[in-house]
């Protein structure tokens, strides 16, 4: 493929570079600080001492453990590529899987020694970069409507509304006649709580009714497993593809691999892959691992021929898309969460794309500085006036919660018949006057030991009050923050993260720590009402906030946010 023409896409594809180098260069200075300092940014794990080896073909599967008492932070998760530092030589690897006993990963090249001290940290993976930007030369040389009308060239085919789908309110009736009679493109409103899942496992059961193989896509593994795991309620033979080791529990069952074992290749597989043991290093051995591979990729290419539909990331999909049967449709959750160039990945081989999104709540993480990958194609597109009809009805929420978010997503935005209003649901905690806002000298990520005092004292309290662990959330928008929280004891058992890892998640109880305080109001990149957004829509039915009214009420949404629970009674002061 040659050079991007197309003046939009060739933007893309240069800002793909511009991340790529800045990237680069967060991991060079992380990997200039010292080693205690990458254990606390989650950039490296504590020194861990190799337990095992294990080569299966060209690559090693290394076993590694800490030492006894320490636990393995989640700042490196299956699929990370790493440096496996041994006796001083870094070598290229990949995280295989993390448990509470230790850690596997993949590596090239020897065995290391039972025994030996082992080090490892996060590497730069270049593969996914370069895949959006194949994707981009590749949609740049391809011509179809879809491509047409992303790019601005042609609206979009007007809409026919079908026949009702059972089980759908009014609102995701609209929301489903636009994704199912559109020819190339369907916009969705999907805010917190309004059945947006259960709406696309309709949808995708339509599809498949009608015809066609569709695509499940979302850029987190997450979001990709609510969508199978909505395809497969619907009764739809749902192949799930990935690393495994990223997917829910529950979402096994879809994946290709239980899928090529259980399949009917499966116990000619097995029988092969014992023989490969008993004959290994022998040449009895190569012809009997040849003859494995051919045959795990003929049950593999049988299983994928067998799916309705194929659920996956894009950066999985960037890599597969070619070797894939063609769908009519891609539908993509979580829209505004993935950088344009992902979704283009998927453009080429379909004729409909659905993207359902909240542009309300937040969008790509990208770490370049005003870069044209920050905003959405869904975005893009909702700027540009394309109609996107919207879920109305809340399901998640106390109604004294949805409240809180009434003034984004307007009076349209109502609470399920049934659902209790909650009242004292909400409340605020003052640290106006106690705040010591702090700069992590590595990340140049911000903490506020405070707030970390009051978060450990709210979560116990919710305890007493019957809270399970495993009920509460601890959110904040900062990484320095979440791994001060972490450390606490009080905390163990609860899930504690960022405001962006928690989008599209949800909890009974979630506490969160807005870290700003300071004279001057500055908020940051806290001032992004998508972010708070976000913030007060992940709880069901208890939400504790805790900040710094005097530098948190400088902006006109925090302000009004703190008068209404004041009103409500639920307005505290650090200090009684």
């Amino acid at each position: 493929m040659g050079p991007v023409n197309h003046p939009h896409l060739a933007a893309l594809h240069d800002a793909l570079r511009d991340e790529e180098r800045t990237a680069q260069d967060e991991l060079g200075r992380l990997d200039r600080s010292d080693s205690d300092e990458q254990i606390a940014v989650g950039h490296a794990w504590p020194p861990l001492r190799v337990r095992s080896a294990e080569r299966t073909g060209r690559a090693v599967r290394v076993f590694c453990a800490p030492a006894r008492g320490v636990s393995l932070h989640d700042g490196l998760t299956p699929g990370d590529a790493v440096w496996f530092t041994v006796h001083g030589q870094d070598r290229p690897g990949t995280v295989e899987s993390v448990e509470d006993a230790g850690v596997e990963i993949r590596i090239e090249g020897d065995e290391p020694p039972d025994g030996a001290p082992a080090n490892v940290r996060r590497r730069h993976d270049p593969s996914t970069f370069i895949r959006y930007r194949q994707a981009l030369e590749r949609a740049d040389e391809h011509r179809s409507e879809l491509r047409s009308v992303l790019l601005g060239d042609r609206p979009p085919t007007e809409v026919r509304l079908p026949s009702l789908l059972v089980g759908l309110n009014e609102a995701q009736q609209i929301a489903a006649g636009v994704a199912l009679r559109t020819a190339d493109l369907a916009l969705i409103h999907g805010p917190p709580g309004t059945g947006k899942t259960r709406l696309l496992g309709s949808v995708l059961r339509a599809l498949v009714d009608d015809g066609d193989r569709p695509w499940a896509l979302a850029d987190s593994n997450a979001a990709v497993d609510n969508l199978a795991l909505a395809a497969a309620n619907e009764g739809l033979v749902v192949v799930r593809i990935g690393p495994l080791a990223r997917f829910r529990a529950e979402v096994h069952a879809l994946a290709l691999e239980t899928r090529v074992r259980e399949g009917p290749f499966g116990q000619a597989l097995a029988a092969l892959e014992r023989d490969l043991k008993r004959t290994w290093g022998t040449l009895e051995g190569h012809r009997v691992r040849a003859e494995r591979d051919k045959v795990r990729d003929t049950a593999r290419e049988h299983a994928i021929a067998s799916a309705q539909v194929i659920a996956t990331t894009f950066g999985t999909l960037a890599r597969i898309a070619p070797t894939l049967p063609p769908p009519g449709t891609a539908v993509v959750d979580e829209a505004t969460q993935a950088i344009e160039p992902a979704v283009w990945a998927a453009v080429p081989f379909v004729q409909r794309l659905v993207l359902v999104g909240d542009p309300h709540q937040l969008g790509p993480v990208v770490k370049t500085r005003q870069s044209l990958l920050s905003v959405s194609l869904l975005e893009r597109l909702v700027a540009r006036g394309l109609p996107m009809p919207m879920l109305t009805v809340q399901h998640r929420m106390v109604g004294s919660l949805r409240a809180l978010v009434s003034d984004v997503y307007g009076p349209t935005y109502v609470d399920a018949q049934g659902l209790p209003w909650g009242d004292g649901a909400a409340s605020f905690i003052d640290t106006a006057g106690k705040g010591a806002e702090e700069r992590d000298t590595v990340t140049g990520s911000t903490f506020e030991p405070a707030e970390i005092e009051v978060v450990r004292d709210t979560v116990r309290a919710l305890r007493t009050e019957g809270f399970a662990a495993s009920d509460i959330a601890v959110i904040t928008p900062y990484s320095a923050q979440v791994t001060r929280l972490r450390a606490l004891a009080e905390l163990a058992g609860v899930a504690v993260g960022t405001v962006n890892s928690w989008q599209g998640r949800e909890a009974r109880a979630v506490v969160v720590s807005f870290v700003r305080s300071n004279p001057d109001g500055e908020l940051g990149f806290l001032a992004d009402e998508r972010r708070l957004t976000v913030s007060l829509t992940r709880a069901r039915e208890r939400l504790v906030l805790v900040g710094d009214s005097g530098t948190l009420a400088r902006h006109p949404r925090f302000a009004r946010l703190i008068d209404t629970i004041a009103m409500a009674g639920g307005l505290r002061s650090v200090w009684e």
